[in-house]
């Protein structure tokens, strides 16, 4: 009978870790796919189709001023994701805009959301989503300006580090030369006990 209890044991065992690795990868897979941007973009695709609908249902309810707004800060988003991706290819110094990227998606997103909802949908405090809209476009456009900014740079000063470069190189090269050619009694006096 014991064989048997310890055959069991060990099926038993066998399917627990089977299990708790299945349900650890389910939710690794699931927190990757969350954080997705593909699948953040799809989301507000379909955001945008529900907002299409409901316009078209009730376009006497409808905030116009909120949905431009929630279609630019989108496309702002984007834009600036797309301009970080150009300058980290070009190899620009970006600063601490990766560090603030994603708060800025985030917060776009949000807003985005918010005034999407608000499209079609009567609230009181539409002005202030608005006014936060417009708040966050233009932090989004300073910034994008800076990226492009500095996407520009390392054409004009990756010549410069260059010319620094063969400048060094060229230097030690005579350096090196001085002495292998200097007079031999500098070598003699140089060298202790002669």
């Amino acid at each position: 009978m014991e064989p048997v209890l310890l055959l069991v044991l060990l099926v038993l065992l066998v399917a627990g870790v089977v299990v708790t690795g299945t349900v650890v990868g389910t939710r690794r897979a699931v927190r990757a796919l969350r954080s997705s941007s593909t699948v953040r973009r799809v989301g507000e695709l379909g955001g945008y189709a529900t907002l299409a609908v409901g316009v078209a249902r009730h376009p006497a309810r409808v905030d116009r001023t909120a949905g431009v707004l929630a279609a630019r800060v989108t496309a702002a988003s984007v834009t600036l994701q797309r301009e970080v991706a150009v300058a980290r290819r070009a190899g620009a110094h970006l600063g601490e805009v990766p560090t603030v990227l994603p708060r800025l998606a985030d917060e776009g997103f949000a807003l985005s959301r918010a005034l999407r909802r608000v499209t079609t949908t009567a609230t009181g405090h539409s002005t202030e989503l608005h006014e936060a809209a417009r708040a966050h476009l233009a932090v989004v456009a300073d910034v994008t300006a800076a990226v492009r900014a500095s996407t520009a740079l390392p054409a004009a000063h990756g010549i410069g580090d260059e010319a620094a470069r063969v400048a060094a190189d060229l230097q030690a090269y005579a350096g090196a030369y001085r002495e292998l050619v200097r007079p031999a009694d500098a070598w003699g006096s140089a060298t202790p006990g002669r």
